[in-house]
């Protein structure tokens, strides 16, 4: 089962980085988009905190790649892989911590 999980949860984060490259051409709102990049590599993390640093490049990269594509300069958007590293680091702990607790108070 372990070995389906990190496939399916590296698919997700990268589908999500994608969605939020299109998020962030279409809205002026950075308060939400950061939330949200927070929020999505943290709940993905969670579910497997070893890939969590893969995870923080496949939803946070994307943002500054094509900004950097547009510009043609150092992106504006590179903060996305700031909120996005922070929130997978913030779930893979949450995960981690969840996992011990299951498994302490099940033996």
């Amino acid at each position: 089962m372990r070995y389906v999980v990190t496939p399916v949860v590296v698919g997700l984060a990268c589908v999500a980085g994608l969605w939020l490259v299109s998020v962030d051409a279409r809205t002026d709102d950075t308060g939400i988009e950061a939330g949200l990049i927070f929020l999505i590599a943290a709940a993905l993390s969670a579910v497997r905190p070893r890939a969590a640093i893969l995870i923080a490049l496949a939803v946070g990269a994307p943002i500054p790649i094509v900004e950097a594509m547009r510009s043609g300069g150092v992106p504006a958007g590179i903060a996305a892989l700031g909120f996005a590293v922070a929130g997978a680091l913030a779930g893979a702990c949450v995960g981690i911590i969840v996992r011990r607790s299951a498994a302490s108070s099940s033996a």
